[in-house]
């Protein structure tokens, strides 16, 4: 897996071995890497930009992570309501770093922003998304 100051790359190190969570992981990390992008860019930098990406990953994380709780269920994973805690802290933290950017025109404070918001994903992806991969492959 390549991971850079600004972008994802995606591997099998990411892989939940799910295709339909993984399709939606390498959204999230094409997304993420769109954002740390048009944040970077010398000519682009658009804050209206930036807000559309990241308004873009808030809704598609919110639709994901339901769907990832659904089959939770379905697979009766023990873990599933701390998973769900995790994701709506994540979502929580989404919505934040969207309000933060929309208050400000400071770019240093925009490129903490994306970069934590990339740093949550990866972290997620490897630590407690593979905490599920053993039971879903069981199932």
């Amino acid at each position: 897996m390549a991971v850079s100051s600004w972008t994802i790359e995606w591997s099998d190190a990411l892989s939940v071995s799910h295709p339909e969570i993984d399709v939606e992981h390498q959204h999230f990390i094409k997304l993420v890497n769109q954002l740390n992008d048009e944040i970077m860019c010398k000519h682009r930098g658009d804050k209206s930009a930036v807000e559309r990406i990241l308004s873009l990953l808030l809704k598609d994380a919110a639709a994901h992570f339901a769907n990832e709780e659904q089959i939770f269920e379905a697979a009766a994973y023990p873990a599933a309501q701390e998973h769900a805690q995790i994701h709506s802290d994540i979502l929580n933290k989404f919505e934040q770093a969207l309000k933060t950017i929309q208050s400000t025109e400071i770019k240093a404070l925009w490129i903490k922003m994306g970069l934590d918001i990339k740093d949550q994903l990866v972290d997620h992806f490897l630590k407690e998304d593979a905490k599920y991969i053993k039971h879903l492959q069981t199932e």
